[in-house]
């Protein structure tokens, strides 16, 4: 993969973080109990960590491009444990949830597979992008 379509798909990666924590801050987009876009509701940690997952990634996209695929290797790995842990026990990973309150049953509802979809989705194409073998760069 070349690098400006690296820092093309860390820049697309940057404005999905930073674009969830906006909608979970604006009003029109979420009804009067949290939820956004009246489906779900993103926790206040999981919030913090959209918002840290974007800073992370407007740095490499901005100025530190060696990092590119090491941030998606992070992304990847993380929201995907966040995926298999929702899944697996119903809890969070990210939010810290699986370690306040152990593990509770397992979940492959309906529900629950849309909930974790984007995470399962996106963490999987993060993961492939972050461990492709790199195109060297043309001089």
């Amino acid at each position: 993969m070349r690098p400006q379509t690296l820092r093309k798909l860390a820049w697309l990666y940057t404005a999905g973080f930073i674009g969830i924590f906006i909608i979970t801050h604006t009003p029109a987009l979420t009804d009067e109990n949290g939820l956004s876009f009246g489906l779900f509701k993103i926790d206040p940690v999981d919030d913090f960590v959209h918002l840290l997952s974007g800073i992370a990634g407007f740095i490499v996209a901005w100025r530190a491009h060696s990092y590119i695929p090491l941030f998606f290797k992070l992304v990847g790995l993380a929201y995907m444990g966040d995926a298999i842990v929702g899944m697996t026990t119903s809890r969070g990973l990210l939010d810290g949830s699986l370690f306040m309150h152990g593990p509770a049953s397992p979940d492959f509802s309906v529900r629950n597979w849309a909930l974790n979809l984007p995470h399962i989705v996106l963490s999987g194409i993060a993961l492939v992008i972050g461990f492709m073998k790199r195109a060297r760069a043309s001089r």
